[in-house]
């Protein structure tokens, strides 16, 4: 016990996004099509995918994490989130990489933000912060928490 919790503390620790949820979970009607998450990510750029995606338990607001199929630790990923089939678009303008998403609640998703700091090897980012999304009463993307900034 004492040398994962070492293992952790010296290399940093990065969740798995959530795991993929059923979209048998929610109605048809409240859920992105596949077209709409297609357009989303073409937004982006043409060479991003697909790797993750999930939703609050009120299937409200859903969430697709993107990659460019780069397999390295410190890869950049992208959130983009979407009311039901209405893009909301991503959190933050630019793709970062150690970024994880998980349900926090019926209607809230939490984004997992992790970076680099010191000394830091790219497998073991030791920045961290967390940042509650939901979807405002305005229909947007709203952050319940301040959006972190890298520091080295």
């Amino acid at each position: 016990m004492t040398a994962a919790a070492l293992s952790l503390t010296s290399c940093g620790w990065s969740p798995q996004n959530s795991a993929p949820q059923a979209t048998s979970d929610c109605a048809a009607s409240d859920t992105p099509t596949a077209e709409t998450v297609r357009a989303a990510i073409e937004k982006v750029g043409e060479r991003w995918t697909e790797t993750s995606r999930g939703h609050t338990g009120d299937c409200r607001l859903h969430w697709v994490v993107i990659g460019t199929g780069d397999t390295a630790p410190d890869a950049a990923v992208q959130v983009l989130f979407f009311d039901r089939d209405k893009p909301l678009g991503p959190p933050t303008p630019r793709p970062r990489p150690y970024t994880t998403v998980v349900p926090l609640s019926d209607s809230t998703a939490t984004v997992q933000y992790q970076w680099l700091r010191g000394t830091d090897k790219p497998c073991c980012p030791t920045g961290i912060g967390q940042v509650r999304f939901q979807i405002g009463t305005d229909g947007t993307l709203t952050a319940l928490d301040p959006i972190p900034t890298p520091t080295p």
